[in-house]
């Protein structure tokens, strides 16, 4: 790697943090107005700035590839407007062979992104709806390894996966009397949320447990049973797009192994690993605009265009994303389709800003 090649790689590498670091403080105010309206006795000042501090970065990986795709856009505009990229390119480094250190920059961007996102962003998440849950629900818990824990007067109800939508999986019920003796034990293999806070079981078995008796019984469905109020979902579920791989492979597993719908974590696991294309796309989109530049004459022009077009990827993405799933297309192809038409568009751009390449096209 040469001299140059370190200089571009380091231009890109302290653009794209610059870029994030920018985006984060937005997202801590932003993210701290949005809390604050919560604080209570229990849910103090210095619990909210940590709820904020803590989520932060899982809501950062959502628009990371904007920041990275802003950051070299200013950057390397400004290598541009310094006529440092002219100067290159008269010492013979072509547009591709300056591209080389700046797709490696991105190469980097993407790792670091998806290390962020894959571990501080949902441990972040998780253990901060846990504290949240915790301060605003006195009994309530939340537990990677046993579930959610729920309870309601001398009722204890654990779910071993809590699914959005109002869905409860391997649940477990516990009664006691007021003197602390157990007088019903319950599982089941799922509940539904229905209206009124009332909850349809699935796969029932319980036993009911007095003082001369015991009554065990079996039942495929119990409807409109008594649990806890839906509104603990609320505070309690880490979101699909929070979570890491491990845990939303597991989730897609489990919900298929069980006859349930797992859209919502199938386009959500898909969209994570084609999440680091998506950062290298944005900086192969922003160099024919910043090489556009050198020749327009109108640097602030290419870059609000850059910018313009990096929200329409974001959003293109998320529609694509979303939508694809309703019409029937399969959750890997609609989170691959975006970045990789977006990539081929970027390419052909960077390629056509070839002296070679545009005199073929005049002729």
């Amino acid at each position: 790697m040469t001299r140059l090649d370190r200089y571009l790689l380091r231009t890109v590498l302290l653009g794209g943090f610059g870029a994030l670091l920018a985006f984060t403080l937005l997202a801590l105010i932003f993210l701290f107005i949005d809390e604050v309206d919560r604080v209570s006795e229990t849910y103090t000042l210095a619990k909210v700035l940590a709820f904020v501090a803590l989520t932060t970065p899982g809501y950062i990986y959502d628009f990371y590839p904007v920041a990275i795709l802003i950051g070299a856009l200013l950057s390397l505009g400004a290598l541009a407007s310094g006529s440092e990229l002219i100067v290159m390119r008269a010492s013979g480094m072509s547009i591709l062979r300056m591209a080389r250190p700046v797709v490696l920059g991105g190469v980097m961007l993407a790792f670091f992104g998806m290390l962020v996102g894959e571990t501080l962003g949902p441990w972040g998440q998780e253990t901060a709806r846990k504290m949240r849950a915790e301060a605003t629900e006195s009994a309530l818990s939340v537990n990677t390894r046993s579930g959610l824990w729920v309870r309601d007067g001398m009722r204890f109800v654990n779910a071993r996966r809590a699914v959005v939508g109002g869905q409860l999986l391997d649940v477990k019920l516990f009664e006691f009397d007021p003197q602390g003796h157990l007088t019903r034990s319950l599982t089941a293999a799922r509940a539904e949320l229905t209206l009124q806070d009332r909850w349809d079981l699935y796969e029932v078995a319980y036993t009911d447990l007095t003082a001369d008796r015991v009554v065990a019984v079996t039942q495929p469905l119990l409807e409109a049973q008594s649990l806890f109020p839906a509104r603990v979902l609320d505070v309690a579920v880490v979101h699909p797009q929070h979570m890491s791989l491990p845990d939303l492979i597991a989730y897609v597993q489990h919900l298929e192994q069980n006859n349930l719908d797992s859209t919502a974590y199938r386009v959500a696991l898909w969209g994570k690993v084609f999440a680091p294309l998506s950062v290298i796309v944005m900086l192969v989109l922003a160099m024919p605009f910043v090489f556009a530049s050198q020749r327009g004459g109108n640097a602030g022009k290419w870059l609000f265009v850059g910018i313009v077009l990096g929200v329409v990827y974001i959003t293109f993405n998320r529609i694509v994303n979303f939508m694809g799933p309703v019409y029937g297309v399969p959750a890997m192809l609609s989170a691959s389709m975006p970045p990789l038409i977006f990539l081929i568009l970027g390419l052909v751009a960077l390629s056509r800003l070839n002296p070679a390449v545009r005199a073929r096209h005049k002729q």
